[in-house]
This record gives structure tokens, sequence and C-alpha cells, in this order.
């Protein structure tokens, strides 16, 4: 009996295993970042607005009622840019200039469905919006911008997945080679906020986001209009 063979088989097969566990633990881990969707609230040819789940809880100071002209003054003084895709153009490449996030159109259909969300959403969840425009071709293509919103008292939090990327009109269609189904990858966004002394750190997780309230008693009495 070959007493060294059976003891690096055991061996390779513990290392196997734990290797195998702690790559499932990994996985998981990685998948229960991912938000889960809860609620669709509004649902139409334009725009859907639903409710999502984050992991491990990010303490949101949801439900919260804001007035539509609150929010929409907030997206108004939002402006992004997108960040070059590798090292090379990031340290050589010409900077963006940024641009405005949405117009006052897409504002107008998409504010008062981010309200009813804020509203409704509890303080492990967030509101996630996607607006569509047709593209060059809209039996095939459109053009999407989505995202999501969250509240945690000051601070006003947006993300971005997504904005005025071309991807296929339909998730269900059959795959055709100049209009594949898979998306491309989010691409990395920089965003902005004027004026800029409420844009600022959430000490909370050290992401940036609008300190809206100070912002909103600046510009206008808070809840005016809307």
């Amino acid at each position: 009996m070959n007493v060294t063979s059976n003891t690096q088989w055991g061996r390779s097969r513990l290392v196997g295993s734990r290797l195998g566990l702690a790559m499932f633990c990994l996985l998981a881990l990685g998948c229960a970042r991912l938000p889960v969707p809860i609620e669709v609230i509004h649902e139409d040819q334009r725009l859907v607005i639903g409710i999502e789940q984050v992991a491990n809880g990010e303490g949101y100071t949801h439900p919260i009622s804001l007035k539509v002209a609150d929010v929409v003054r907030v997206f108004k003084g939002m402006s992004f840019r997108e960040q070059p895709s590798t090292w090379p153009l990031r340290l050589f490449g010409k900077t963006a200039v940024p641009e405005r996030l949405l117009q006052d159109e897409e504002l107008q259909a998409l504010a008062p469905y981010l309200v009813e969300g804020l509203r409704m959403a509890n303080p492990n969840e967030r509101v996630a919006f996607a607006l569509y425009e047709p593209g060059l071709n809209p039996t095939y293509e459109r053009i999407v911008t989505s995202g999501w919103i969250a509240i945690r008292d000051p601070f006003f939090h947006v993300g971005l997945n997504y904005v005025r990327s071309l991807q296929p009109q339909s998730s269900t269609r059959g795959y055709l080679p100049f209009y594949p189904e898979v998306p491309p990858a989010p691409p990395l966004y920089e965003l902005f906020f004027e004026p800029q002394q409420f844009w600022a750190k959430d000490p909370a997780d050290g992401t940036r986001a609008v300190q809206f309230l100070d912002y909103l008693r600046a510009v206008a009495p808070l809840g005016e209009g809307g």
C-alpha cells in the first residue's frame, strides 16, 4: 500500500473541497450584493419605475415624502460624464465636458413616480428607474437611461447604470448578429452637482450625494410647488 500517495490524495481532496467552499461563499456573497426587484410602480413604453431591495440594509430614511418640484430641482443641478474605459485614456485622453443628466421633459415624466416610490420604499430599499427612447432602428434598438435614487437624510443619492446607451429593443427577441441580446456592460460615470457646496460625501458610505435639504432651502422654501 502506498501510504504517501494516499496521504497526498487526501490532502488534495481536502484542499479542493475547501477551495470549492470558498468559491461558493464568494459567489454567494457576490450575488447577495445585487439589488432584488420588489415591486413595479409604473411601466409603459417610455419608462419603468420600481422598488428594489439592497443587500445588508443601507439605513435609508424611507419612506419619505417629497414634492415633485423638489425632486425636479435636485435633478436639474446634476450632470455627468462617462469615464474612459482604460487607464491610458484616463491619464492622457481628453477630458469630456459634463452633460446635463436629464432633460426637462424626462424629468416631468419621471419625477412623479420617483416621489411615489420614495413614499413606498423601506429603509433597505431604493427606487429604480429606466427611461427609453427609440433608436435609429426602433424595431430592434432603443436608447436607455437607467439608475436609482435613495435618501439617507440629509443626503439625496443618485446611482447610474446607463446614460443614453443604445441597447436591444426586447430581451425576448431571438439573437441577431448585428443586434446582440446582451446589453453592454455598464460604463463608469462621474456625477456632478451645482452648486458644488451642496455636493458632499455621505459619511455612512463615503459616496458623494446632494445635501438636498440645505439646497432646497437655499433655492426655494421646502415643498414649494409640485
